[in-house]
């Protein structure tokens, strides 16, 4: 059966396919630039990325939906604790990251500080193909994360 812009859940099996539309996706992304600026091997190191944090985390602890041409990690309040980081997927973005780790880590802790001190749901990643923007799958997956939020 073939998805369209229709939410299905994530499977870890979906990694490839996620993670090459997710690096499209952050591929001009101003923040992702400044943690990955590596001219060729930018999209390589952002398809690892993704597949990292959804292997490891996301896909694991969090509400990980896609259609054809986007995803989105979302995570539960119970899943909070959950989808930190252990110290082996630290020491892979680290090897990803090289030495733009610092910044990254500072950055994650300084959002994470921003953080509501409540339950809540917290949208990790969105992003669409940018040959399907426009066509509805972020608004897809936003109104499928937010139902599940809202429930």
């Amino acid at each position: 059966m073939s998805i369209t812009n229709t939410p299905q859940a994530a499977r870890l099996d979906d990694a490839p396919e996620i993670s090459r539309t997710l690096a499209r996706a952050f591929a001009d992304d101003p923040m992702m630039g400044w943690f990955f600026p590596g001219g060729a091997s930018r999209e390589p190191d952002l398809v690892r990325y993704f597949t990292t944090i959804f292997t490891r985390q996301y896909g694991r602890h969090g509400v990980c939906e896609r259609t054809a041409s986007a995803a989105a990690f979302w995570v539960a309040p119970e899943g909070q604790e959950k989808t930190v980081p252990d110290a082996e997927t630290v020491a892979e973005l680290e090897e990803i990251l090289g030495d733009r780790a610092p910044l990254f880590r500072d950055a994650v802790a300084a959002a994470a500080e921003q953080g509501p001190k409540e339950p809540h749901w917290y949208l990790a990643v969105v992003g669409a193909d940018p040959a399907a923007r426009g066509q509805g799958h972020g608004a897809a997956l936003l109104r499928s994360g937010l139902a599940k939020a809202d429930a």
